[in-house]
């Protein structure tokens, strides 16, 4: 059983990448289109192109990291390193301001480079520290909640990263009512972020190097041909395909849901940043209401039918703001009343959303073992880069398609039109929503429940 200690202490790794989804989920594209001016299209396609960069340097990552031994073990070296490009370019990406004298296509490629290696920095420190989770325990319940710790604190620092931001640097002033519109305050939140990103990073890298002796190491020669049999081994794993396509396909809906998020409470809803922030309370208390249910619902139906119950009551709650608001049944625009209304479908979304999240990240340790038993190697690395490729689709994907919807409905940075804002939350409240019966046919395929991976413990432990 792992202490308190070190699920802590582990955890709080997760607060960097919590503090950067957080931005880049819901401010990044906004932050280029909307605040700084730059063509929707081409901040889509800079999310895109970072993206490609997303799918060649995470798995090149599980693979380097799979294979490394050093006195700090397998992860470690590439833990401790990585906070120096994340901080770097993560305040330069928010940097900009509208006044600068340079072209959309100037702007285009600061985007894209500082984005790319946020991500890379990100990858550095994500893939090997999620592998190092897996590998540090591989009961079945154990695993759920060591990660639903490290989800929790994911999360809980993303909200409060946001809630710095509407209630801090986002306040109303004169010249910017709606304080998420005011420019100058990203470069002072992406800073603060960048701080707590450091520190989480290098605590949880540092604290948790004792358990390094515990693990396993990789002792044969590194070849190519054997790198390229080994990836075939892992990648064509049934339980890791289905697996795989459906984080895939629900992180392009979660996304797509996401990123459309701001733009619609403040175009179409017409809230400001302090009535946004009341949200805020409903995303920590689903965190911590997460945080308890996931390891007893695991515990009861398995891994696999508590993320089907999770993806499908999401599902069922995104659309109903949008058919409340075609009934007529929604408060008045822009009041406190609509925001505390739009809370009860919030309370679902978030819950379930996250718990869902919990299990499907303790998911990835199941199927190493079950790699490990077909090839006889431990390739948590470049199964989790599958998992951090996943969540930067979640964010860029979401982007993009978003992105890509406001330079079809041509909305700049000038305030869109009813019609315009009306067609974004049709796309939210109903494309999205429809979008999620995808991953729900592939986690409905999976077979690795808890008895299955019981028999692959025991036959492990006899080769053993």
């Amino acid at each position: 059983m792992l202490s308190n200690q070190f699920k802590f202490q582990y955890s709080v790794g997760a607060i960097a990448n919590g503090i950067k989804s957080d931005m880049f989920t819901f401010f990044l594209l906004f932050f280029y289109s909307r605040v700084i001016g730059l063509d929707p299209l081409l901040a889509s396609i800079a999310i895109g192109a970072a993206l490609v960069v997303d799918s060649i340097t995470d798995p090149l990552m599980g693979t380097i990291s799979d294979r490394t031994n050093t006195k700090l073990g397998r992860r470690h070296p590439y833990m401790l390193a990585s906070f120096i490009p994340v901080a770097i370019f993560y305040v330069l990406l928010f940097t900009p301001k509208p006044d600068w004298d340079i072209s959309q296509n100037q702007l285009f490629w600061w985007m894209f480079v500082c984005t790319s290696f946020t991500r890379i920095g990100m990858t550095l420190f994500e893939v090997p520290h999620r592998s190092f989770g897996a590998e540090i325990t591989k009961d079945y319940l154990e695993r759920t909640k060591l990660f639903s710790w490290r989800e929790m604190f994911s999360w809980v620092a993303g909200i409060s990263n946001a809630f710095l931001a509407y209630n801090i640097f986002f306040k109303s002033t004169s010249e910017y009512p709606f304080g998420q519109l005011n420019p100058e305050a990203y470069f002072p939140l992406a800073l603060t972020g960048a701080i707590f990103m450091v520190i989480s990073i290098v605590y949880s890298s540092v604290s948790t190097t004792n358990k390094i002796q515990n693990l396993s190491k990789w002792t044969e020669a590194v070849t190519l041909k054997q790198i390229i049999k080994e990836l075939k081994i892992a990648i064509s794993n049934k339980s890791f395909i289905l697996f795989f396509l459906g984080s895939l396909t629900l992180s392009i809906s979660w996304g797509l849901l996401n990123s459309l998020t701001l733009f619609i409470n403040t175009d179409f809803w017409g809230l400001k940043g302090s009535q946004i922030g009341i949200f805020l309370y409903v995303y920590f208390g689903a965190a911590f209401l997460a945080f308890y249910i996931t390891p007893k619902f695991v515990d009861k139906i398995g891994k696999r039918n508590f993320v089907l119950l999770c993806v499908l009551g999401v599902a069922l709650s995104a659309p109903i703001a949008f058919i409340s608001y075609n009934l007529g049944l929604t408060p008045e625009k822009g009041t406190t009343s609509l925001v505390l209304f739009l809370c009860i479908p919030l309370i679902f979304i978030s819950t379930l959303s996250i718990a869902g999240n919990m299990a499907r990240d303790a998911m990835i340790g199941d199927i190493a073992d079950e790699v490990d038993l077909q090839s006889g190697k431990r390739q948590e690395g470049i199964l989790y880069s599958a998992v951090s490729f996943v969540q930067k689709v979640n964010t860029a994907l979401g982007s993009l398609t978003g992105g890509l919807t406001l330079w079809v409905l041509n909305i700049t940075a000038e305030t869109p039109s009813y019609d315009q804002a009306y067609a974004l939350f049709f796309v939210q409240g109903v494309v999205g929503p429809i979008l999620l019966i995808i991953p729900i046919l592939f986690f409905y395929f999976y077979s690795l429940d808890k008895k299955r991976h019981m028999e692959i413990l025991q036959q492990l432990e006899k080769r053993s």
